[in-house]
């Protein structure tokens, strides 16, 4: 018999290929310009903790969304980020055709960590350290928020601007596109989100 938690990821059970890579796009987007975009107003708590809610949410949406662009990415350039089996001779990374004789675990994906670092080797990067300093803080801001809540902290509006360079840097070298990106911050700091 089945656990409530196997049952569960069953429902969500796939082996990824690369004609899934729009959607995991797609959805990158939808966090991450959330993300961009989330004003106090939008949270429903009380107004003493609309601020420490709405930058908890960015922080949780932004690293939602470094993860699903990563595997975009992967999944693009014919990478697999379901896990090969216990004892598989596969080691992450590696194509989706290397995999063709093998049962991936269709339940669990490549975690963030490793996907963040064998990015390079997926493709070019023009400014790795640029590029690999913004998904890192996205990391630590996406297990913060799934692992704890604190009523302050030491803010650093630099971690922001270094995710929105990173992702600049990723939408250029992996999809050839311009995106414009600021997370809406301070009182009266615009969001931009734009792609082309």
């Amino acid at each position: 018999m089945a656990t409530i938690e196997k049952s569960v990821k069953s429902q969500f059970a796939k082996v990824f290929t690369s004609a899934d890579w729009p959607l995991f796009k797609k959805m990158a987007e939808a966090n991450l310009r959330e993300a961009a975009t989330l004003l106090k107003l939008n949270m429903p708590v009380e107004e003493a903790l609309k601020l420490l809610a709405r930058n908890s949410r960015k922080r949780l949406l932004i690293g939602i969304g470094v993860e699903l662009l990563l595997k975009a990415i992967y999944l693009k350039n014919g990478y697999a980020i379901n896990l090969p089996p216990k004892n598989s001779q596969l080691k992450f990374p590696f194509l989706v055709k290397d995999a063709a004789c093998v049962q991936l675990v269709d339940d669990k994906t490549v975690m963030l960590n490793d996907l963040i670092e064998k990015l390079s080797r997926i493709i070019t990067l023009q400014n790795e350290s640029v590029a690999l300093t913004g998904l890192k803080i996205a990391k630590v801001f996406r297990n913060k928020e799934g692992h704890g809540v604190t009523i302050t902290h030491e803010f650093d509006p630099k971690n922001y601007t270094d995710i929105a360079s990173s992702l600049i840097e990723l939408y250029r070298d992996a999809f050839g596109e311009k995106l414009m990106i600021q997370f809406s911050l301070a009182h009266d700091e615009p969001a931009i989100w734009t792609l082309s």
